[in-house]
């Protein structure tokens, strides 16, 4: 079975970037394409939004939206604060968080962790229960899904920044693998334009629910990726498939696993240590537990569960709280973890909708609507 008819069964990790937004959340957003001859749209902010919410949905990509009407304060932007937003702030974007999850119920969300992240302060709260109905609070660890891909996207850029990754050479210049075949570069595995197909399959979802405490490796995973390889290049079609790949090329240039190359290179700088590489790492307490409505069971040691966390690995295996996933997307695009170009090469659209690890969404007034 393709995508289309698995499901992730993990907590959805959303990584929403608001461009210049001034004191509310729930403000019209939209992607403002650049001046002709700038490379693309630049990524900048003053507030970081990640929701970490408790359901057996997939995990969201990471996403960067911007108003149209504000200019984008120059890159880097400065360390985020340690001070809280002010009561009166705080007290609004909790008001909002319930109106989403409210709305959110029909589609069977059990409750929500979210942060924001701001030049002006932050802020962390949460409504309802997680999956076993414990009411959730805002330092819950959970799997932060695909928003795992802005770390995977981070680590090969970074490497790609210090000369040891080209994107514009194929992936096989690196890797051994019959998935490669059509010759696929860095920069399209990035951009999910690789024609990769996606290990996620009936096949692994059954396996993972018999076992779930199996620790999988990126190559078993991917030996379940079905032979349907298509065509490079456009159009964008999403596919895990190629962040485990581009997790495998980390650990070939660092000779590192990969959670360790990550910790290193950019995890270390992100404060207080609650964003960990499963199963390489074991998340703190407390973890919020997921619906067990797909079959998902929880081993009370990784989130979800160890078979879940580890076969999606470099495409979808980080845990954090709210916060901390906060606190990250602020850091990396504001341009303290990779220089400001390649920091905006990041939510550069490739296609439509995506950059290199970056959802792009929105109605840009220079240009033809974006869709996530």
């Amino acid at each position: 079975m393709s995508r289309a008819g698995a499901r992730w069964p993990v907590c959805i990790g959303l990584l929403l970037v608001l461009v210049g937004c001034t004191t509310t959340i729930d403000h019209q957003v939209a992607v403002r394409p650049s001046p002709a001859g700038s490379p693309g749209p630049v990524p900048s902010m003053s507030s970081v939004l990640p929701s970490t919410i408790a359901t057996s949905g997939g995990g969201a990509a990471p996403t960067a939206t911007a108003p149209t009407a504000t200019a984008p304060p120059v890159l880097p932007w400065p360390q985020p604060p340690a001070a809280a937003l002010p009561a009166s702030r705080a007290h609004r974007l909790q008001a909002a968080v319930q109106r989403i999850a409210e709305v959110a119920a029909a589609a069977g969300m059990r409750g929500v962790t979210a942060a924001v992240v701001s030049p002006q302060g932050s802020w962390t709260g949460a409504v309802w229960v997680d999956g076993a109905g414990v009411p959730l609070v805002p330092e819950a660890m959970m799997g932060i899904g695909e928003a795992t891909d802005t770390v995977t996207a981070a680590e090969v850029l970074v490497l790609a920044q210090a000369g040891r990754i080209d994107l514009d050479a194929p992936l096989s210049r690196y890797l051994e693998s019959p998935l490669l075949s059509r010759g696929p570069t860095v920069r399209q595995a990035l951009s999910h334009t690789s024609g990769i197909p996606d290990f996620l399959t009936q096949s692994l979802m059954d396996a993972i629910k018999a076992d779930p405490t199996r620790s999988w490796t990126a190559e078993q995973a991917l030996n379940l990726a079905p032979d349907l390889i298509t065509q490079t290049g456009l159009p964008f079609r999403l596919s895990m498939s190629n962040y485990l790949m581009l997790g495998m090329l980390i650990e070939k240039i660092t000779g590192l696993g990969y959670a360790a190359a990550v910790q290193r290179d950019l995890l270390s700088g992100n404060g207080d240590g609650r964003m960990v590489v499963q199963d390489a790492q074991l998340p703190g307490p407390p973890l919020a537990a997921p619906d067990r409505s797909d079959g998902v069971v929880p081993d009370g040691h990784f989130v979800p569960n160890r078979a879940i966390a580890s076969s999606a690995g470099a495409a979808g295996g980080i845990a954090a709280d709210a916060l901390t996933l906060a606190r990250w997307g602020y850091r990396l695009y504001g341009g303290l973890v990779l220089s400001p170009d390649w920091t905006t090469a990041m939510s550069t659209p490739i296609t439509e909708q995506y950059g290199l690890g970056t959802f792009i969404v929105g109605d840009g007034p220079q240009g033809p609507p974006m869709h996530s």
